[in-house]
């Protein structure tokens, strides 16, 4: 009996004893008698919006720290907000990014009656918001204003040295020599080992006097006056506020970063703590750590703060790699005939069940579909390319100065690698991840060691129109026909920028463009100006998905593309669902774009598996959710990287492959949301850059190894044209690695883990 059939004939027994073992804090009886009425909120809640203002707000009365986990778009801030109030919480602290400042005032205002609201920037603005009056008073400040101080400089004076008999010290020159001194004491500035800390050494680092403890820096004049927000709250205002309400969590989750660093010293001085994330989880145990340390008093009395490797080994996938390199051991057995060989850790993709535990008593779950039964639909598809196979210059075509490129730097790069060195793979990875889109400028890949270049690919002529950017022209002009706008994703933005040749192309074409970078207007106007943009007419938007990632309703945009993929598992998710979200009343559709049989294509398959992972800790479980766990398990770009060097390996397919297999599913086609209605469009013309389906007898991905010849990269003569939608959890359901090494088992024994 393998684990399928055990789960399918005692699965109602495991069941009840799981909710036996862990009953739900909140369900139907204590919505009856928890005793938080909704009608006094300035707004009705929808659907499942209000079981989950009451299980937060009763998780609030009963825990020290609660999250929700809120798909995006489902109405997190309302129901922070909401639960806050009901709570009985009267003087609430908001961290949240930047660009939604003023929206948490929006919401709120709209929620909570009698609210006061204060946007705070600096000390005085936060003081004065102490006496805010009304029934329950709202400070919202963004992380970045809590996180940022002023600018610091050394502090130091140089006076003159004494030799051992007590006289002025001379250099060789018969020059003074001078010795750096705590300004306070005139105690000589010395590191840990004695050794004279020079001025290098004290911009590089804050430093402290070893006589009296004085700091040996200072506030640089020159530089902005203002001091850290969240310092200033935990030293003068320790449990002045009630609640702290940290939201987009998930971008706290390093360890040494600033902004982590300042949420959790606003944690320490709050009594609770209410944290909103869409994207809990990020495929690695490690990323929850820290989260769930500067927010659970329980996991802090269990594991230190350097307990990170404590926390990966309990919850996470560790992988050991012994290299038994007989002429590379470093020690032997003095009798015996022992031998130790190196061995280091890498932490892989997954996360035990067991980390549930942690979750479960204080975190409130909430899906989209539970908010809004009656959402269009969202789709996703991705639309595969061949490389432009034109001869354009010097006999050169896109696709052979893509594949001689490729050629080149994994030459180098194995030749780097048997070496012992990886300087080069990030060099490799940007070249041939940036190339096929940027044809037009060439690539210079350069060794940074030593500034030799490695491999380059000549610039191809810019007046020629290139696979991608004909599909993009054909669904921009489609969707404006539908009366709908396009949001076109870039993720290179600096030097291999995409947007003013992308803008120039379309504008030739008739359509309004406006592009949006880190500069083009601040964060927190950010809602402002795209809505502006709506107004102006215009048809598309270029942006860098990291800008747009949380927060905005960008429902104006119903149509996505991802013109390059990313590799942030929770940057494709956020992004991805910037247009489905409450008030949409048009089926959302995003679309990737990828060049067949390029590094391109190998990213968004393994990103897709990598995905799987991460829905499993927020209740999404596929029926082989736990199986992707085991499968492609590794970082995006070091899973490319590792390609280099097997070219050999059998455990992956073409994506073409992947998608004829998706169609013969049974369930490729189910019905993403509920029964409703939206608005109806036109019927067009099909797809101009359908999903193209492989042949019965796809070869698997190795057999079409990136660096393929100029003749492996034509499309099959005989591919039909078929657009049929293939989603990346459908991709993601058939890129696992299936398990080696069937064990056998002795007969009477169980067999759950049996093929």
């Amino acid at each position: 009996m393998n684990l399928s059939q055990f789960l399918a004939r005692y699965g109602d027994a495991v069941t009840s004893a799981v909710v036996c073992t862990y009953p739900p804090l909140y369900d139907a009886e204590t919505r009856r008698t928890c005793g938080f009425d909704l009608r006094r909120l300035l707004r009705r809640p929808l659907g499942g919006q209000a079981d989950a203002i009451r299980a937060t707000a009763l998780s609030l009365r009963l825990n020290p720290g609660t999250s929700v986990v809120g798909e995006m778009g489902s109405g997190k801030s309302l129901v922070a907000a909401a639960a806050a109030y009901l709570a009985g919480c009267r003087r609430v602290l908001v961290v949240c990014p930047p660009h939604l400042v003023r929206k948490w005032r929006r919401e709120i205002l709209q929620t909570v009656p009698g609210a006061r609201v204060a946007l705070v920037r600096t000390i005085t603005d936060l003081e004065r918001a102490r006496s805010l009056g009304g029934g329950v008073a709202f400070v919202v400040c963004s992380r970045e204003r809590a996180k940022l101080g002023y600018r610091w400089s050394p502090a130091a004076v140089a006076r003159p040295a004494r030799d051992g008999a007590g006289g002025l010290a001379r250099n060789e020159a018969g020059q003074l020599v001078r010795v750096l001194c705590c300004p306070s004491c005139y105690t000589p500035a010395v590191d840990d080992d004695d050794v004279p800390l020079t001025w290098a050494d004290l911009r590089a680092k804050k430093h402290r006097c070893p006589a009296c403890g004085g700091p040996l820096w200072q506030a640089d004049r020159a530089g902005p006056r203002r001091y850290p927000l969240a310092d200033y709250i935990r030293r003068r205002l320790p449990g002045h506020f009630e609640l702290l309400i940290a939201d987009e969590v998930q971008e706290f989750k390093a360890r040494g970063s600033a902004q982590g660093l300042a949420v959790g010293a606003l944690a320490e001085a709050c009594p609770k703590v209410l944290t909103l994330t869409g994207t809990l989880f990020g495929g690695y145990a490690s990323t929850l750590f820290y989260l769930l340390w500067r927010f659970s008093p329980a996991v802090r009395a269990e594991f230190a703060y350097r307990d990170e490797p404590k926390w990966v080994s309990r919850y996470g996938v560790v992988e050991r790699i012994t290299k038994k390199d007989p002429d590379a051991h470093p020690d032997d057995g003095r009798h015996s005939r022992r031998r130790t060989y190196p061995t280091r850790t890498v932490e892989k993709p997954g996360v035990s069940p067991a980390v549930l535990l942690h979750l479960i008593a204080n975190t409130v779950f909430l899906r989209l579909g539970d908010v809004a039964r009656d959402l269009p639909p969202y789709t996703e598809r991705v639309a595969l390319f061949p490389l432009d196979e034109r001869l354009l210059v010097e006999a050169c075509s896109q696709a052979s100065a893509y594949h001689r490129l490729a050629t080149e730097l994994r030459q180098a790069v194995l030749a780097a690698l048997q070496r012992g060195s990886k300087r080069l793979l990030g060099a490799y990875l940007q070249a041939l991840l940036g190339y096929p889109d940027a044809c037009t400028r060439g690539e210079v890949a350069v060794d940074p060691t030593t500034g030799r270049v490695i491999a380059e690919a000549p610039a191809l002529p810019d007046d020629v129109l290139y696979p991608k950017e004909q599909a993009l022209l054909g669904l921009v002009r489609r969707e404006r026909a539908r009366n709908r706008r396009v949001l076109v994703y870039i993720t290179h933005t600096e030097r291999r920028d995409l947007s003013p040749r992308l803008r120039a192309i379309l504008e030739r074409e008739g359509f309004g463009v406006a592009v949006l970078k880190a500069g083009t207007v601040a964060a927190d106007r950010r809602e402002e100006w795209v809505a502006a943009r709506v107004q102006e007419g215009a048809d598309v938007l270029i942006c860098h998905p990291r800008l747009v990632q949380t927060g905005l309703d960008l429902v104006d945009w119903p149509s996505i593309v991802w013109y390059q993929p990313e590799y942030s598992v929770y940057v494709l998710r956020q992004a991805s669902r910037r247009s489905w979200r409450l008030g949409q009343h048009r089926p959302v559709e995003v679309t990737y774009f990828v060049y067949q049989k390029t590094l391109q294509a190998e990213a968004l398959a393994l990103l897709a598996a990598k995905m799987r992972s991460a829905l499993m800790i927020e209740g999404e479980l596929p029926e082989d959710g736990l199986a992707a766990l085991e499968g492609d398990g590794q970082d995006v770009l070091l899973a490319l990287a590792r390609r280099l060097t097997q070219e050999g390996a059998a455990e992956a397919q073409s994506l073409e492959a992947l998608f004829a297999q998706a169609r013969r599913s049974e369930d490729a086609a189910e019905e993403l949301l509920a029964e409703g209605d939206w608005d109806a469009e036109p019927v067009l013309a099909a797809d101009p850059f359908p999903v193209r389906p492989a042949p019965e007898d796809s070869r698997p991905l190795t057999a079409l190894p990136l660096f393929a010849t100029d003749g492996a990269a034509s499309a099959p003569a005989s591919a039909t044209t078929d657009g049929k939608v293939v989603t990346l959890e459908d991709l993601a359901r058939m890129v696992r690695r299936s398990k080696p090494r069937p064990r056998t088992v002795p007969e009477g024994q169980l067999a759950l883990f049996a093929s």
